[in-house]
């Protein structure tokens, strides 16, 4: 064998075990971790419109606490006053002005698990014309809405009702403050609806007033109604909560097959494990494969794993190329099937068998690709 080839080989060798001595490099066995998330989340929310200045109409700009008019439409948007207030100084109010109608909103994300309270106070003047309404929506996305919660205020009739089944009344307060509660539990569907401390109604949260919205609080909507009506006042709203845990997926193990005879088949595994919130499930399926060989996973897919059941062990069939001396690399992806961005990796490695100067380049070779660096001192050696 060439002295150079040889020397090069000697110092490319004692590079690598160096590295793997000092835990840098290790190139008989190749983990793959994915890293546990922090799945759970929690958010409060809380607006009382006092740190606004008074008369401040609230559309849309930056300094307006995320308050916008309805479709992204300034003109509908609405002032800050102190005609009313439950923490004093301000409300906001809800009215027809100059034949425009108030339809005042401010959007939500991140809240489309677990447990959730929203809170509003309302003040309704006994001299109230007209009607109003207090909206919740699963889904706000100009120009796709869905509505979960719509809550008429009916001056003439003295109720406020539930606009998906208008005989689900409750009396309606005026000239005091009443607390509007919507509890969610987006894992069961449910919403609970209470008006001054009295339970309204209790209902899906997805099916309200148009069917097929999604488990998510998209958006409030203040809303003075297609026909004119006088103001209504809202005060202290709070947004209280804590998502649910998610399933966290997390693979180990190693795949390395070396002189493995062309067209020979090739066995192994590795294990797949839920890491998430106790009791959530997780669905997961290898989605990827090297480009060579033929691939056979047992099982290739699993659903409702939980963290309880500790991991999973997936058996690996390989029958390997029929080509010699060659090397071949690449990688196994697993992923969460509820969330895209959740995936993990197994790197494998096979050699089939090769003669002593096909074994010195094809080594070469990988390291090369796992070091690039080295490729620059390779081609300096070469050409000298």
């Amino acid at each position: 064998m060439n002295k150079k080839i040889v020397s090069i080989f000697v110092c490319m060798l004692l590079f690598v075990t160096a590295s793997s001595v000092t835990g840098a490099v290790n190139i008989n066995k190749f983990y793959s971790i994915s890293t546990p998330r922090h799945a759970q989340t929690s958010a409060d929310w809380y607006e009382d419109f006092d740190n606004y200045t008074l008369y401040q109409f609230l559309d849309g700009d930056p300094e307006d606490g995320g308050w916008e008019g309805w479709g992204d439409d300034p003109t509908v948007g609405a002032y800050v006053t102190n005609n009313q207030s439950r923490s004093s100084p301000h409300s906001v109010d809800i009215l027809w002005r100059d034949s425009v109608s108030t339809d005042l909103v401010h959007r939500y994300s991140g809240v489309s698990s677990g447990n959730w309270t929203f809170t509003a106070w309302q003040y309704v003047p006994s001299d109230m014309g007209g009607n109003s309404y207090f909206i919740l929506l699963n889904t706000y996305e100009p120009p796709t809405y869905h509505w979960s919660t719509q809550l008429e205020v009916n001056a003439t009739d003295g109720v406020i009702r539930d606009f998906d089944n208008l005989d689900i009344t409750l009396p309606l307060v005026t000239d005091d403050w009443a607390e509007i509660r919507v509890e969610i539990d987006f894992e069961a569907d449910i919403q609970t609806i209470y008006y001054n401390g009295d339970e309204l109604t209790q209902k899906s949260w997805t099916e309200g007033v148009r069917p097929g919205g999604a488990k998510n609080l998209g958006a409030v909507d203040l809303y003075a109604d297609m026909n004119p009506s006088t103001s209504v006042y809202y005060d202290d709203f709070s947004l209280e909560g804590e998502a649910a845990e998610e399933p966290d997926l997390l693979c180990e193990g190693n795949l390395v097959w070396t002189n493995v005879s062309r067209g020979a088949t090739v066995t192994g595994n590795f294990t797949v494990k839920n890491v998430g919130g106790a009791g959530t499930e997780l669905d997961w399926e290898v989605t990827k494969t090297p480009s060579w060989g033929e691939w056979t996973f047992d099982p290739e897919s699993g659903e409702n794993l939980k963290p309880e059941d500790g991991p999973i062990t997936v058996d690996v069939t390989c029958v390997a190329p029929d080509k010699k001396n060659e090397g071949y690399m690449g990688k196994i992806t697993i992923e969460n099937l509820e969330n895209s961005e959740d995936v993990c990796t197994i790197d494998v490695d096979l050699t089939t068998p090769m003669n002593e100067a096909s074994f010195v380049f094809q080594f070469l070779q990988n390291i090369i690709q796992r070091f690039p660096l080295l490729e620059r001192i390779l081609s300096f050696y070469l050409l000298r």
